[in-house]
C-alpha cells in the first residue's frame, strides 16, 4: 500500500515532505528535532486509522514513531519512519465510574473538558504533556502523593499491536499487557489509542509560589525536600532553580511551587514552616484564592492564559505556548531528602558562575511519595516505589548556529550534572531521560521488573516492531541517545 493508497483510507489525515503544512506537522515541543524529515506524518482520527498506519509501515518496512504531545526529550516520538501522530484522539468523557480518555488528550484539555463534570485526572506539571505517554511512563506530578501515579488509576486500555489486531487490555483482558503498560513506557508494546481511567471528585485546592534569593539556595533545597518528605499527602510541590536571566533583578532565584488540597489556613502554616526550616524569609510569597481543581492548575500552569492560548505556538490559530530550544539533561529518582552538603554538591553542579557566560539551565525537583508509594513495586510496570523525589538539570542553547561549541558545552555540563545526582540516585524515570545513556539503562529505568518486561515485549512485539532508543529490549549505545 503506497501513500495515496494510505491516505485514502485514513479518516485523519496524510502529510508527507512535499505537502503545505509538513513543516509543522514535523515539530516537536523541542526545536532540535526539526532538522529531521520523517516518511510522513499521519494525523489519526480513530484506532482504525494507528491500524492502517501499522500494517502500511510493516509492507513498506518503515519505522513507526508514535507521537503524542511531541514532548519526548530525546526526540523519540520522531525519526525518518512513519509518525504516527495522536493529537486528533483527544476525548475525555466522564462515563460511569471512568473517564474514557483518548491517548492524545492534553492536560490543559483533558482538565478543562472534565470540568463542567465535576470529575478530573492526575496530571503533570506541564499543560501540554498528552495522555499516551504520560500514562504509559508512569505519571507524576502535583497529585501524585494525595492521588498516586496517573498509571495506577488505569483501568483498561485500547491497543493496536505489531500485527495490526486492536485488543482491549484490563486485569481481566490481555493482563500482562495490562500491568507493562503502567510504567513500561509508551512506544514499546502498541499503540495506546484509549484508556479509562478512574478519576477523582474535582476537588478544590490552593496554588503557591515562593521565591528565594540564591544565596539561600542550600538551605532552601534542603529544607524544601525534607518539608516535602515529611508533608502530607495533600501538598503538592516543585522546587527550581532559575539563572538570573529569569529571576528579579536579573539574580538567579529558587523558586518553591504547587498546588495544596487541604484549607489555606494549613497551607500557610505549612509556608510558615518551610521558611523555619530554611532559617531565612523568602523574597516573595504567593497564596492564591482557593479554587476548583481545573481552574488552579490552569492557572499555575497557563497563567492569564486562555486554553487555545496555552497550547504550543503554531498549532492554532491563538497558540502561543513556547516551545524548548536544544537542551541535554541528567535526571534521577532519589529515595531520600538530601544533607546539606548534598545540597550543596547539586548547587554547584549548576553552577552560579555559569550567570556570567549567559548559560541557561534549570535545577528541577519535584516531590513524590505518599500514595504512589503505597503500591507494590511489582503491582505494575513503574517499580520505583521507593523515590521520594525526581531531581535532574537541563542545559539550554537558544541560537545553535552562532555557537557551534554548545552541543560539546551543554554535553559535558549534563555529564557532570549526572555525577552529582548519582550518590542520591534509587533510579531513573522513563518520562524523564537522561541525554546519555547509562549501560545499565533498562535496570535504572524498570528495576526488577525488566524481566517480565522483557516477557511481555516478546509475546505481544516479538520482531521488535515497536522500538525506540530506550524502549524495552532495545539496545542502545552508551552515548547520547538515538532519536
Amino acid at each position: 500500500m503506497g501513500a495515496a493508497a494510505l491516505r485514502d483510507r485514513l479518516g485523519g489525515d496524510l502529510v508527507l515532505p512535499n505537502d503545505a503544512g509538513f513543516a509543522l506537522a514535523r515539530q516537536l515541543q523541542n526545536t532540535e528535532y526539526d532538522t529531521i524529515e520523517p516518511h510522513a506524518v499521519a494525523y489519526c482520527a480513530s484506532a482504525e486509522d494507528v491500524a492502517h498506519c501499522v500494517r502500511h509501515a510493516r509492507d513498506r518496512e518503515l519505522r513507526v514513531h508514535v507521537r503524542g504531545g511531541g514532548h519526548s526529550f530525546n526526540g523519540w516520538s520522531t525519526g525518518e519512519g512513519l509518525v504516527v501522530d495522536l493529537s486528533r484522539m483527544n476525548h475525555a468523557v466522564a462515563a460511569g465510574p471512568v473517564v474514557r480518555l483518548g491517548a492524545g488528550a492534553q492536560s490543559l484539555d483533558a482538565l478543562d473538558a472534565l470540568r463542567p463534570q465535576h470529575r478530573q485526572l492526575v496530571t503533570g506539571t506541564f499543560p501540554t504533556v498528552s495522555a499516551g505517554g504520560f500514562l504509559t511512563g508512569g505519571g507524576i506530578g502535583w497529585q501524585t502523593r494525595k492521588f498516586g501515579l496517573g498509571s495506577d488509576r488505569v483501568t483498561a486500555a485500547r491497543v493496536v499491536l505489531a500485527d495490526g489486531r486492536t485488543v482491549r487490555c484490563s486485569a481481566t483482558e490481555e493482563p500482562d499487557l495490562y500491568w507493562a503498560l503502567r510504567g513500561g513506557g509508551g512506544g514499546t508494546f502498541g499503540i495506546v489509542t484509549e484508556f479509562e481511567v478512574r478519576p477523582v471528585d474535582a476537588p478544590t485546592m490552593t496554588g503557591f509560589e515562593t521565591l528565594w534569593a540564591y544565596e539561600d539556595a542550600v538551605e532552601v533545597l534542603t529544607a524544601w525536600q525534607e518539608w516535602a518528605a515529611e508533608g502530607p499527602d495533600e501538598l503538592g510541590t516543585s522546587l527550581v532553580v532559575l539563572p538570573g536571566m529569569f529571576g528579579p533583578g536579573g539574580r538567579p532565584v529558587v523558586r518553591v511551587w504547587g498546588v495544596h488540597l487541604g484549607s489555606a489556613e494549613e497551607l500557610r502554616a505549612a509556608l510558615d514552616e518551610l521558611a523555619e526550616r530554611a532559617g531565612s524569609k523568602p523574597l516573595s510569597r504567593t497564596v492564591g484564592p482557593r479554587g476548583g481543581y481545573a481552574e488552579v492548575m490552569h492557572e499555575a500552569l497557563c497563567g492569564s492564559k486562555t486554553v487555545a492560548q496555552c497550547h504550543r505556538t503554531g498549532t492554532g490559530p491563538e497558540a502561543e505556548g513556547h516551545r524548548h530550544p536544544y537542551t541535554r539533561q541528567s535526571y534521577r529518582l532519589t529515595g531520600r531528602a538530601a544533607t546539606r552538603a548534598e545540597s550543596a554538591a547539586l548547587l554547584d553542579a549548576w553552577d552560579p558562575a555559569l550567570d556570567a557566560v549567559g548559560q541557561e539551565r534549570y535545577l528541577l525537583c519535584i516531590a513524590l511519595g505518599g500514595a504512589a508509594n503505597r503500591v507494590p513495586a511489582a503491582a505494575t510496570a513503574y517499580a520505583h516505589r521507593d523515590a521520594r523525589f525526581l531531581i535532574g538539570y537541563q542545559f539550554a542553547c537558544r541560537d545553535m548556529a552562532s555557537d557551534p561549541a554548545a552541543q560539546g558545552r551543554l554535553t559535558a555540563l549534563a555529564d557532570r550534572a549526572a555525577v552529582a545526582l548519582a550518590p542520591l540516585a534509587c533510579g531513573s524515570y522513563i518520562n524523564f531521560p537522561s541525554s546519555r545513556v547509562s549501560e545499565h539503562w533498562e535496570t535504572e529505568y524498570y528495576g526488577d521488573n525488566r524481566a517480565r518486561l522483557r516477557e511481555v515485549k516478546r509475546a505481544y512485539d516479538p520482531e521488535g516492531f515497536f522500538r525506540h532508543a530506550q524502549s524495552i529490549g532495545h539496545r542502545a549505545p552508551t552515548t547520547e541517545v538515538e532519536s
